[in-house]
């Protein structure tokens, strides 16, 4: 950057500075100071605060009024609304007149565009050369004019600018309402379709070159024209990139498709753009999708440069390469006494050894640890998927057999050198510890095979398959049958009717996904419950979704709480789910609260209720409101249901009405309730066991 005279954004003087000298308060073209009122001419002017009350203490004893917070806030809303938007200035920027500040170029007036561009190239000033601004046939065409005449990059850009400025004139005055277009894409596009033009011709003659094995072969002048239009081009693309000029993700994925597609013999084409790879490496580690595909390019060739061949697998485990006692990324601390040399470094001194494939290793070998040091997720090992083929499964690392850190460096062995490759020794340690975890699934026991790490494997790999699984359609290969397959697998006893703890660990996972509120939809339930009945078959599980009741199961404990509603409400919808397959007995369920003493109401165990008396006094003074807990919710189709006492209530009007006029004291009083309470308040009764028992 500093050899086209530029610096850097952190270090560029502020255009318009506000702030004079110290104690020296800036002066505004408006302030109240200036207005000459009556009663500043009279006084003198007083500076008044923004706020006429106190400054600070508290607002203890000041009366809030409920309407005045409201046009506060609603003024704030609306000053925040003005803020963001956007304002139209169309009618305030200048008019471009096509027809007095641009002209088009013919072919008769090739003498007239000569003298204009070496005017540009010169010190002729922009303000006289913006009065006849010449326009190409073809917006490429002028990168080509830039090149010819070596303008510099400040007035190339401002060419550009006049330029973009026309078409934009032109395609307003065709259309007055348009889709603000961004240019930046466009010219983003033009310029890399020059670059790869200009590219093309000197691979080929790279190519020519190398097939005849003659390094003595004279350049044509077609070939010193391609060359000089692909270095200037290059520095304009990179002030362009750094002015804001440019697509900027767009640019930096060109310059790795190009990159990826230099055959492997292809040693001076590789030459010539590892400056422009090295120049964006500070662009290229702000993504991780970008530098993960620098790496794999740059460990490519350092695999084929040090003899390693393309053999290398891709997907090893990070067991084997980037472990402790290993080649790979057994990369000797730098503070270990004693050098160790393998035999990947001394071919990186052979190689170092020879101008034509030193400045390749180190710049490759810079890229890399670049990528080390700046954006160490980008070589964090990970797995592939068969629904996602485009994904480079295992690490770039795996190409190597030699750490990042051991890779040369310029400079030798200095001081510098060696703190840099302590900090990309940590870096590989966490590469290496987040490789481990992203291939156990983040499980610690499973490396030890323990019962835990093999439990917490097959939850993962059931909420994997729970998340992939496409609902919405139902073929061969995507259907209930295909999902139970992937979720449980025939390693259980049939005889054995107790849950297994993978099962059970499973089956609590299935209804936690069900109705938990970080996922949507209300076919989870259907699923889950499908999923069950067809399990049960095998095994019961009856106990297990008690114990998911018991522990793990949402319950009502904050009004305000709008995740507990939608939980609460998805319980219930799976529970129902539950009953209607005969994966969950009601009946079971009650007998047990009944055996375990969890339907009665003591003053100890229950909080108050909102009305400020205690649960069990408000239930005691009428014994028929005790009864109404196991009822169905007002306007449900069941009318006549069995208490957990046997009684059975009669519905009459007189009764439905005393229902509605009890209702506002039964549902708050529902996250008064225990947990088991709330259940059975809410849980469906079946339908047919109702209409079996009348």
């Amino acid at each position: 950057m500093a050899a086209f005279g530029l610096l850097s954004y952190e270090h560029r003087p502020l255009k318009r500075p506000r702030l004079g000298p110290p104690d020296v308060y800036p002066q505004d073209p408006r302030q109240k100071e200036d207005e000459l009122t009556a009663v500043n001419v009279k006084q003198g002017f007083s500076n008044q605060p923004a706020f006429s009350g106190d400054e600070h203490g508290s607002a203890r004893n000041v009366v809030i009024n409920a309407s005045k917070i409201g046009a506060y806030f609603s003024s704030i809303l609306a000053e925040k609304l003005k803020l963001n938007t956007f304002q139209d200035t169309g009618k305030k920027k200048p008019q471009v007149n096509a027809k007095d500040n641009y002209w088009l170029v013919t072919a008769r007036s090739q003498s007239a565009i000569h003298n204009w561009f070496t005017d540009l190239a010169g010190s002729k000033p922009l303000t006289l050369l913006a009065k006849k601004v010449p326009i190409l046939s073809k917006k490429e065409d002028v990168f080509a004019y830039l090149a010819k005449y070596s303008v510099p990059l400040l007035r190339a850009a401002w060419l550009i600018k006049m330029t973009c400025a026309y078409y934009a004139a032109i395609s307003e005055a065709k259309i007055k309402k348009r889709q603000a277009t961004d240019p930046n894409i466009e010219w983003t596009q033009i310029v890399t379709r020059y670059l790869r033009e200009q590219l093309a011709k000197v691979a080929e003659f790279y190519h020519g070159t190398s097939s005849q094995g003659n390094s003595s072969v004279v350049m044509p002048q077609e070939m010193e024209q391609a060359l000089k239009q692909w270095e200037y081009n290059e520095k304009l693309s990179f002030y362009m990139f750094q002015e804001g000029m440019l697509e900027r993700h767009e640019y930096l994925t060109w310059i790795l498709d190009v990159l990826e597609k230099i055959r492997p013999t292809d040693d001076d084409l590789l030459k010539l753009l590892l400056p422009l790879m090295l120049q964006y490496s500070e662009e290229f580690v702000q993504s991780a999708y970008l530098s993960r595909r620098l790496a794999y390019f740059c460990a490519r060739r350092l695999s084929l440069l040090l003899g390693d061949g393309p053999g290398l697998a891709a997907a090893h485990s990070p067991h084997v390469l980037i472990g402790p006692s290993t080649v790979p990324l057994a990369a000797p601390s730098p503070t270990a006494p004693g050098p160790v040399v393998s035999p990947v470094q001394l071919a990186c001194s052979d190689f170092l050894a020879c101008p034509q494939h030193r400045p390749l290793v180190y710049g490759l070998s810079c890229m890399l640890q670049t990528v080390t040091l700046c954006c160490p997720s980008a070589l964090v090992w990970n797995y592939s998927t068969n629904e996602n083929k485009s994904v480079n499964p295992g690490s770039p690392l795996d190409l190597l057999h030699v750490a990042p850190s051991s890779l040369p460096m310029p400079g030798g062995n200095s001081a510098f050198n060696q703190q840099v490759r302590a900090k990309m020794y940590e870096a590989e340690q966490q590469i290496k510890q987040r490789g481990r975890a992203v291939e156990v699934r983040w499980s610690f026991d499973k490396c030890q095979e323990s019962t835990a790490g093999v439990t917490i494997s097959r939850v993962l790999h059931t909420l994997e398959v729970l998340d992939r699984h496409c609902f919405d359609r139902s073929d061969s290969s995507n259907s209930m049958e295909t999902l139970y397959h992937k979720i449980f697998w025939a390693n259980q006893n049939k005889d054995n009717q107790e849950v297994a703890p993978n099962d059970e660990a499973v089956v609590m996972l299935l209804c936690e996904w069900a109705v938990s509120c970080k996922r949507s939809g209300k076919h989870r339930a259907m699923a889950v419950a499908k999923l069950l009945e067809k399990r049960q078959a095998e095994i019961e599980a009856e106990n297990v979704l008690l114990r998911f009741l018991d522990t793990q199961a949402p319950s009502l404990s904050d009004p305000n709480s709008d995740h507990e509603k939608t939980e609460f409400v998805n319980l219930v919808l799976l529970f129902s789910e539950f009953t209607r397959h005969d994966v969950f007995s009601h009946d079971a369920y009650m007998c047990t609260l009944i055996s375990r003493g969890d339907l009665s109401l003591t003053a100890a165990a229950q909080p108050r209720s909102p009305s400020g008396e205690a649960a069990d006094e408000h239930y005691a003074k009428d014994p028929e409101v005790k009864l109404e807990i196991f009822s169905p919710l007002p306007g449900d189709s069941c009318e006549h249901v069995s208490s957990a006492l046997g009684r059975r209530i009669s519905v009459t009007s007189e009764k439905s009405i005393k229902r509605e006029r009890l209702r506002e004291l039964i549902f708050p009083s529902t996250y008064d309730l225990l947990r088991h309470l709330q259940y059975a308040t809410h849980f469906p009764i079946p339908l047919m066991k109702l209409l079996r028992r009348r």
